[in-house]
């Protein structure tokens, strides 16, 4: 059982009732708290904007066809006024021309991480660097492509329908 007040988060932030990949979860307290707070601190929390974040969230959770997670980051990011072209791009392809450039290598950087993470070298950090991102926001990326990976395992393990 979630303690009441990030029970409250998780509605505020994704709508009613867990995402299935959480709910399967729900024999597991310590691993549903724990997901709970990850998703609070690197997915909503943090230096990066939490916009970029929940695109590339967006990107990585669609190509990997988890459809609950998918759905509700799509809704969220609607609702929030990002523009549906962009939403469809990220859910199609995986990556959009219709942001900044700087947010399009974060968000290509950052779907990489969570579903490729070993074909990542030094030169996609430099780039990134040269983009103007510090330590703290390499690492709040990396953090959130280790969220990603983990609920794409999570979902796929669990048998959470896609």
């Amino acid at each position: 059982m979630l303690p009441p007040w990030l029970a409250d988060a998780l509605k505020d932030e994704l709508g009613p009732g867990l995402p299935p990949p959480l709910d399967a979860l729900a024999h597991c307290p310590g691993g549903l708290a724990a997901a709970a707070g990850l998703l609070r601190d690197v997915l909503w929390g943090g230096k990066l904007p939490r916009t970029t974040k929940e695109l590339i969230a967006l990107a990585a959770l669609a190509a990997a066809e988890v459809a609950p997670w998918r759905d509700r980051l799509r809704e969220a990011l609607l609702r929030r006024g990002v523009a549906a072209d962009v939403v469809d791009d990220l859910e199609r392809k995986g990556e959009t021309t219709r942001l900044p450039e700087r947010t399009q290598q974060v968000v290509a950087f950052g779907r990489r991480a969570a579903l490729q993470p070993a074909l990542l070298g030094d030169a996609d950090y430099q780039r990134l660097r040269k983009l103007g991102l510090d330590d703290a926001e390499l690492a709040e990326l990396l953090a959130l492509a280790g969220l990603l990976a983990l609920l794409v395992t999570w979902s796929r393990a669990l048998a959470v329908p896609r």
